[in-house]
């Protein structure tokens, strides 16, 4: 099977979403109060987190080196000579 890219932004609107259904449950079947405001914390800090980490180990992958410029055929203009 082909390997293929991760897509970050389906990846961490779907953990989003788990997260907010994980709290909506822990609220409904426990007697922890989680309210809108603790609901929202919990996700914007687990979406932060996550987009943080993929944004670390996609630049750790790129670590390819810049192409060099190649150099002009055409002499430099030299300002000096007027």
């Amino acid at each position: 099977m082909k390997q293929h890219a991760v897509y970050l932004v389906a990846l961490v609107f779907g953990v989003a979403f788990a997260i907010a259904g994980g709290v909506i449950i822990l609220g409904q079947t426990t007697s922890v109060d989680v309210g809108p405001g603790w609901g929202i914390a919990i996700v914007a800090i687990a979406v932060g987190t996550l987009t943080l980490l993929g944004t670390v180990a996609r630049s750790g992958r790129d670590t390819d080196a810049a192409p060099a410029s190649v150099a002009s055929s055409e002499p430099a203009d030299d300002v000096a000579d007027g």
